[in-house]
């Protein structure tokens, strides 16, 4: 007898468990990406600076092993989204430019975020309307994907590769309004690659939502996402020129 109420109550815990897990819904995507200093922008520039191709590789290695490791979730159906840092994998005497912290994106296409440039905070704004793509003929395969390149119309140097198989018009960062899902950026001082594609609970979305909505004060000054892109290309002008 004793035996047999310990195996109800093992069944009664196991279908409360069962009963009270989080189940994926297949509403509610999920992308994990790293994010790297290797851009196209910092690549060049560096091989211009280290003539020696051991140190260059060196160079090169170390600044693989810097990552910011964030994740994406979407709302298929409402098509809110947010994008938000997970963790940082950092390298002992590398310093970056910085990093995105948030993206919030509504239903409507209203964009906030805050990126963390030089060692301030920049909070921004926009909407997907300001997103201007042109997509190219270029094609690869990326993780089994095939993909085509696009760039920002008044921006060309802003480089992405989205994927048409997967029907989800997002991506890291701010890059929204192309016909699939981004799968790698070239941004400024950032490279971008996602890793995972996969479902999550509405549970598990609704906590990341609350988490990043809380962070969005009405009161900071936002810059339009125009304003950040123009500060790094200044940046960038800086450094080539040595200043």
């Amino acid at each position: 007898m004793k035996t047999i109420k310990i195996l109800l109550l093992a069944l009664c815990i196991g279908t409360f468990t069962t009963s009270h897990a989080q189940t994926k819904d297949k509403n509610i995507i999920k992308v994990n990406y790293d994010s790297g200093a290797v851009s196209s922008f910092l690549v060049g520039m560096l091989k211009k600076q280290i003539q020696d191709p051991s140190e260059l590789t060196k160079m090169l290695m170390k600044l693989e092993n810097y990552k910011v490791h964030s994740s994406f979730y979407q709302n298929l159906k409402t098509k809110e989204s947010v994008f938000i840092v997970d963790s940082i994998s950092k390298v002992d005497k590398i310093n970056t430019s910085g990093y995105t912290y948030f993206i919030h994106k509504d239903a409507t296409g209203n964009i906030h975020g805050k990126e963390i440039f030089m060692g301030k905070d920049i909070n921004f704004q926009c909407n997907l309307k300001e997103l201007k793509w042109k997509i190219t003929k270029e094609q690869k395969e990326i993780n089994g994907y095939q993909c085509q390149k696009a760039h920002l119309e008044n921006n060309p140097k802003v480089t992405v590769w989205f994927t048409p198989e997967i029907s989800v018009s997002s991506g890291p960062y701010v890059f929204y309004g192309l016909p699939g899902l981004v799968l790698e950026a070239d941004a400024h001082f950032q490279s971008m690659k996602a890793l995972a594609v996969s479902y999550e609970s509405k549970e598990v979305f609704q906590k990341k939502l609350q988490e990043v909505k809380s962070m969005i004060d009405q009161k900071d000054k936002n810059i339009n996402i125009k304003e950040l892109f123009t500060k790094k290309e200044n940046f960038q002008r800086m450094i080539v020129k040595g200043k």
